[in-house]
């Protein structure tokens, strides 16, 4: 069995692009792009249980989109998620 623990930091990204314009602007940035990347990380893993921290649900940055959803659509995977 493979247990995958990731903390996708509400895929708000990392390095120089999420503090431009303003330092820690990456929070307030649409998250599509990067979440597509989290996936990309995640498939070749192969997980039989993966844990996310730090998920997005409804906010502004998600789009309005449960990103723990997402993510188990795209690995067809069932999801739960809690806050």
């Amino acid at each position: 069995m493979r247990f995958v623990l990731y903390n996708i930091r509400y895929a708000a990204g990392i390095g120089r692009k999420f503090h431009l314009p303003v330092p820690y602007c990456g929070y307030l940035k649409h998250t599509n792009g990067n979440l597509k990347k989290i996936v990309d990380f995640i498939k070749p893993l192969n997980p039989d249980i993966l844990g996310l921290i730090e998920v997005d649900a409804g906010s502004f940055r998600s789009e309005k989109s449960n990103q723990a959803e997402s993510i188990a659509q795209e690995l067809k995977h069932f999801h739960v998620y809690q806050s």
